[in-house]
C-alpha cells in the first residue's frame, strides 16, 4: 500500500485531517481535544458545513504548529429528532426509542436483503441486480407488516369488540369490560359489527404509524443537491464494486410504491379478517368480500415480488408513450390503484358490518385463532429458503418446497386426511420428509462449491439468519401486545371489598362462573416456547462466561513490556472482549433456537385449534397425564401462562427501561447500540418502514467534504491532501466514501487520500455479514473464519488464505465487464476501472505478494515496501477493535498495536474501544502515513 514518491509534498496547512467517530458518538470537542467552547462549525468560505444533526467542526484557535488542519466530522445525531435536554425533549425521545424497537424487526429484513449474492450492473435502474433472494426478503417484509395488522386486530377485534361486550339481556342492560374506560360503556347498544368497523380503524393507524415514522426520520437523510447532480452526471462502471455504484446512496430502494402496498395489503388482511367472522352467518356478501380481499392480497403480494426484480423502481416514462404505457412503467401508479382498490374492498366491507344482519350474532371471533399462525408460518416458510439463497438456490423453488411440505405437516396436525385412511396421513409424513430432504441436499452440494463459505458468515446463511431474527423480535412483540393486553382486560375478573374487621386488607374473590378472555392459542404457544429459548440462550451464556472467563490467558498478541505490571488487569480485559465477540456463533445458536421453537409453538398451535377434528391434542393431554399425572395438564396450563405473562412484563419493563435510560443518557446514544448500527447503515431494500439510512447523507457528505478541499474552487489542487481517520463504524462510512469518491468520477483524487482507521470491524462482522459489500474482494485483504464459541480465543487460527478467484458473483461482473476475474489486477493498468477496486487498490496501490507467500496481493504490504497509504490501529481488550489484515503481527505492517492501558486518564484503567486518539500507535500511524507526502 505504498504512495507515489513522485506526488509534490503538501505543506502542513494543505493536509486535512478529517476526523469520524464511531458507535460510542464522541462528541466534536473530544475528536478536536479542546474543550467544548473553544470549537466552532468548519466553513467553506461563508457556507457552515454544518447542521443541528450533523457536520463538521474545527478548533477555534487551531494550533500554529499543527502538521494538519484538524476537523471533526459528527453525525451521532442523525437517528434522533430532537436535541437537547429539556424534560419534553426526554419523554419525546423515550417514546422514539420504544417505537423503534418496534420497528427493529424491519430493520432485520433489511440486513437480510444486503446479506444476500448481489451484482452490479450499470444496465440496470439503480446500477444494481437484485440476485436471488430479494423477492423473498420482500415478501418477508410485507409479512413482518400483516404481523403488525394481525396482533392489533386480535386485540381490538377478538378481545374488546367481542369478548368485552356481551349482549344485552331482557331487561336491556348490556355488560362490558370492568377494565375498559367507562368512555365505551356506550357501545355495548351498538351492534357486534357496528363496533368491529369502529376498531377496524385501529390496525390500519399502526400501519400508518409506521409508516409516518419512516417517512419522518428519511427526509432527515435526503441526499444533498450537489451530490445528487454529481450522481446523475455518473455513469457507473461495468465492473464496479457494489459501494462504486453511483447511485448507491442517491435514495431509498424501498420507496413510497411499496409503502402504499404495505397499506393496500393491511387493508386487505383487515377485510377477510372481518369477512371470515361474518361469513357463516351473512349468505353470500361476507364471503364474497373474503374472495375479493384474498385475490387483492395476493396481487399486492405478487406486485412487490415482481418489483424486486429490479432493486430500484425504474424512471417514469415520457408522456408521449401513452396512458397505458406511462401506467406499466411507473410504480407510483400501479401502488395507488391498488390502494384505491383495496380502500373500495374496505369500505364495502364497514357497509357489511354496520348494516348487514349477519353480524350481530353471538358467537367467538372467527379468524383471530387461524390468521397469525398462518402469518408465522408463512414468515418461517421464507426465513428458511433465505438460508439457501445464497448458495445458489432459486428462491422460488425453495420457497414452494418448503410450502409444499409445510402445507402436508398442517394437514397431517390437524386431521383432515383422517377420513381417507392410515395411507393418506403416510403420505402426507412422505412430503414432509422429501421436501425437507429436496431443500437440504441440494443447499449442502452448492454450498461445498463456494470456496468463499468459510469466509462468509454462518456459511453464507446470512439472509435467513437476519430474518429469523426479524421473526424473533417481530413475534414476540406480537405476543407481548396480545397477551399484554388479554392480561389488562383479565385484571377485571376479580372483585374486591373492604374487610371491616381488619381494614389493612381487602377481600379478593373469583366468583364462580365469571366470563374470561381468551388469547389465541398461537400468542400463548410462541410466547411459552420464546421464554424457554431465552432461558436456554441464557444458561448457555453463563456457561460460556463462567467457563471462558477463567480460561487461559489470550497471550496472542504480547502484552508490551512497558505494560507488564498491568498484566492481570489486561488478561482479565483480553478475556471479557473476547467473550463479547462471540456475537456470530451466538446468532448462529438463536437462530437455530428460533426455528426450532417457532416449528414447536406452531404445532402446538394447529394441535390445538385443530382439537375438536382429531385426537392428537386429546393424545397429548393423555401423554402427559400419564407422565405427571391426571391433574398436570391444567398445572402446566396455569404455570405456563404465569411464566410467558412474567416473561411479557419482564421483557416489556426492560424495553421501557432501556429506552428511558437511553434517553436520560448524556450523549443520548442509539436506541440499540451495535444492532441498530448494523441495521440502519444500509439503505431501505426489504421493508419500507424500517430504520432510515443515516448512510444516504453521512457517506455524500464525507465524500463533498473531501471534494470541497481537494477541489477549492472547482479545480483539483495538487498540494492538498486529506488524511481520513475513523474510528470503528466511522471506517464504514469512511470507505464508504472513497468507493462513492470512485463513483462519482472523483477516482483522481483517491491518490490524495490516506486512510487511518482504529477500533473498527471492517473485516469480522461487516466483511462476514455483508461480503458483497465489504468482503475480502472489496478491502483487497484475506478473510476471516467464524469465531469460535467455545475457546477461550475465538479468534485463534481464523486468519484464512488470501484467494485468487473472486465470489461467483463478482466473477459474473467481471465476465460481463470483459476483464481478467483475478484479485490483484493493477487498477491502473487498462484492465479494470478505479471503481473495481479493491479499497488497497483504491487508494493508489495494488501491492504484489512476496516471493513464496503464495499471496494474490491484496493484501496488506509486507516489510520493505513503499510508505503506505492505509493503516489501522487496535487492540486486543477492543470488544469491538479488530485487524484488518490479520492476527499475527508477523509480515503486516496494516495492522498496528496500540497500547492496552488509558493513556490519559488520572489512575490506572485498561482501555477497551475509545480513546485510540491520544496514543502513541495514532501519532506514529499519522506520522508515518504523512511522511514526505
Amino acid at each position: 500500500m505504498g504512495g507515489d514518491p513522485s506526488t509534490p509534498r503538501a505543506e502542513a496547512r494543505d493536509i486535512l485531517e478529517l476526523r469520524v467517530h464511531g458507535v460510542r458518538n464522541t462528541p466534536p470537542q473530544e475528536m478536536l481535544g479542546v474543550a467544548v467552547e473553544a470549537i466552532e462549525v468548519a466553513r467553506d468560505g461563508a457556507i457552515p458545513l454544518a447542521d443541528r444533526l450533523a457536520g463538521f467542526y474545527t478548533a477555534k484557535d487551531p494550533d500554529p504548529a499543527a502538521a494538519t488542519r484538524i476537523e471533526a466530522y459528527s453525525w451521532g445525531h442523525l437517528d434522533r429528532f430532537a436535541k437537547g435536554r429539556g424534560f419534553l425533549t426526554g419523554v419525546w425521545r423515550t417514546a422514539y426509542n420504544v417505537v423503534w424497537f418496534l420497528v427493529a424487526p424491519f430493520g432485520f429484513a433489511n440486513a437480510g436483503y444486503w446479506a444476500r449474492a448481489f451484482e452490479t450492473d450499470p444496465s440496470r435502474e439503480g446500477g444494481l441486480r437484485t440476485g436471488s433472494g430479494g423477492g423473498i426478503t420482500r415478501l418477508f417484509g410485507l409479512a413482518l407488516t400483516l404481523l403488525l395488522t394481525s396482533a392489533v386486530s386480535t386485540v381490538v377485534f377478538d378481545l374488546v369488540a367481542v369478548q368485552c361486550f356481551l349482549p344485552a339481556d331482557r331487561s336491556g342492560t348490556w355488560r362490558v369490560c370492568s377494565a375498559l374506560p367507562g368512555q365505551l360503556d356506550g357501545l355495548g347498544q351498538w351492534t357486534r359489527g357496528q363496533r368491529l368497523a369502529l376498531f377496524s380503524l385501529a390496525p390500519l393507524a399502526a400501519v400508518a404509524a409506521m409508516a409516518v415514522l419512516g417517512l419522518i426520520s428519511d427526509v432527515r437523510f435526503r441526499t444533498r443537491i450537489h451530490d445528487a447532480a454529481r450522481v446523475r452526471a455518473a455513469h457507473g462502471a461495468p465492473d464496479a464494486l457494489p459501494l462504486a455504484v453511483p447511485e448507491m446512496w442517491m435514495r431509498r430502494r424501498v420507496n413510497s410504491p411499496t409503502g402504499l402496498t404495505h397499506l393496500a395489503a393491511s387493508l386487505d388482511l383487515v377485510v377477510a379478517t372481518l369477512a371470515w367472522d361474518a361469513a357463516p352467518h351473512d349468505g353470500a356478501a361476507a364471503p364474497t368480500l373474503f374472495v375479493l380481499a384474498l385475490v387483492h392480497l395476493a396481487a399486492s403480494a405478487a406486485m412487490i415480488a415482481f418489483w424486486a426484480r429490479s432493486v430500484r423502481a425504474p424512471h417514469p416514462l415520457p408522456v408521449a408513450d401513452g396512458l397505458l404505457r406511462r401506467f406499466a412503467g411507473s410504480r407510483d401508479a400501479q401502488a395507488g390503484v391498488l390502494l384505491v382498490l383495496a380502500a373500495v374492498i374496505y369500505v364495502l366491507c364497514l357497509v357489511l358490518e354496520i348494516w348487514g344482519a349477519g353480524t350481530d350474532v353471538p358467537g367467538p371471533f372467527g379468524g383471530g385463532q387461524l390468521t397469525p399462525t398462518l402469518i408465522l408460518v408463512a414468515l418461517t416458510v421464507l426465513a428458511t429458503a433465505g438460508c439457501v439463497v445464497r448458495a445458489g438456490y432459486n428462491e422460488w423453488i425453495a420457497a414452494a418446497v418448503l410450502s409444499a411440505g409445510t402445507a402436508a405437516l398442517w394437514a397431517l396436525l390437524a386431521g383432515w386426511l383422517d377420513p381417507f385412511g392410515p395411507g393418506a396421513n403416510a403420505a402426507a409424513l412422505a412430503v414432509v420428509v422429501l421436501s425437507g430432504v429436496a431443500v437440504v441436499v441440494p443447499y449442502v452440494s452448492l454450498r461445498g462449491r463456494n470456496a468463499r463459505a468459510r469466509e462468509e458468515a454462518w456459511h453464507g446463511a446470512g439472509p435467513g439468519v437476519f430474518m429469523f431474527l426479524g421473526l424473533l423480535v417481530g413475534a414476540f412483540l406480537a405476543s407481548a401486545l396480545a397477551l399484554g393486553a388479554g392480561a389488562f382486560l383479565r385484571s377485571g375478573r376479580f372483585q374486591t371489598s373492604a374487610v371491616p374487621s381488619d381494614p389493612l386488607f381487602r377481600a379478593v374473590s373469583l366468583p364462580g362462573g365469571a366470563h374470561d378472555i381468551a388469547v389465541p392459542i398461537a400468542f400463548w404457544a410462541f410466547g411459552g416456547v420464546l421464554g424457554l429459548m431465552a432461558a436456554v440462550v441464557t444458561l448457555v451464556l453463563i456457561v460460556v462466561g463462567l467457563l471462558k472467563l477463567r480460561a487461559t490467558t489470550i497471550d496472542d498478541p504480547a502484552i508490551d513490556p512497558t505494560e507488564e505490571c498491568y498484566r492481570p488487569e489486561i488478561a482479565r480485559q483480553r478475556r471479557a472482549s473476547a467473550f463479547l465477540q462471540r456475537a456470530e456463533p451466538l446468532l448462529h445458536f438463536l437462530a437455530w433456537t428460533v426455528g426450532v421453537a417457532v416449528a414447536v409453538s406452531l404445532a402446538l398451535a394447529v394441535l390445538w385449534q385443530y382439537r375438536d377434528r382429531s385426537g392428537r391434542w386429546a393424545w397429548v393431554r393423555g401423554v402427559l397425564a400419564r407422565a405427571f399425572g391426571a391433574d398436570s395438564v391444567a398445572v402446566l396450563w396455569q404455570a405456563g401462562q404465569l411464566i410467558v405473562l412474567t416473561a411479557v412484563v419482564l421483557g416489556g419493563t426492560a424495553v421501557l427501561s432501556f429506552a428511558v435510560a437511553k434517553a436520560a443518557a448524556p450523549e443520548a446514544a442509539r436506541p440499540l447500540g451495535l444492532l441498530w448500527d448494523l441495521m440502519a447503515w444500509l439503505p431501505r431494500a426489504a421493508h419500507p418502514f424500517g430504520p432510515a439510512c443515516y448512510s444516504e447523507r453521512a457517506v455524500p457528505e464525507l465524500a463533498d467534504r473531501m471534494i470541497r478541499w481537494l477541489e477549492p474552487d472547482g479545480a483539483p489542487d495538487p498540494n492538498r491532501r486529506v488524511l481520513l481517520a475513523t474510528h470503528s463504524l466511522g471506517t464504514v462510512l469512511g470507505v464508504a466514501a472513497l468507493f462513492h469518491l470512485a463513483a462519482t468520477g472523483h477516482a483522481d483524487l483517491l491518490p490524495r487520500v490516506r486512510l487511518l482507521s482504529f477500533g473498527m470491524q471492517l473485516r469480522p462482522y461487516f466483511g462476514r455479514f455483508f461480503p458483497e459489500l465489504f468482503g475480502p474482494d472489496v478491502l483487497g485483504t484475506p478473510g476471516v473464519g467464524a469465531p469460535s464459541f467455545w475457546t477461550a480465543d475465538p479468534w485463534k487460527g481464523k486468519d484464512l488464505p488470501a484467494l485468487g478467484a473472486p465470489p461467483r458473483s463478482r466473477a459474473r461482473v467481471l465476465a460481463r465487464a470483459g476483464v481478467a476475474a483475478v484479485r490483484g489486477t493493477d487498477a491502473h493498468d487498462g484492465a479494470r476501472s478505479a471503481a473495481a477496486g479493491p479499497l488497497t487498490a483504491l487508494l493508489g496501490s495494488a501491492p504484489r505478494p512476496a516471493a513464496g507467500t503464495g499471496s494474490d496481493g491484496g493484501g496488506a504490504p509486507q516489510a520493505g515496501r513503499a510508505q503506505p497509504v492505509w493503516l489501522n490501529l487496535w487492540r486486543r481488550t477492543d470488544y469491538l477493535g479488530f485487524p484488518g489484515y490479520s492476527y499475527a503481527q508477523d509480515a503486516n505492517v496494516l495492522d498496528r498495536l496500540a497500547l492496552e492501558m488509558e493513556p490519559d486518564s488520572y489512575m490506572a484503567q485498561v482501555a477497551t474501544h475509545g480513546n485510540y486518539l491520544p496514543t502513541v500507535a495514532y501519532l506514529e500511524a499519522r506520522r508515518d502515513l504523512l511522511l514526505n507526502w
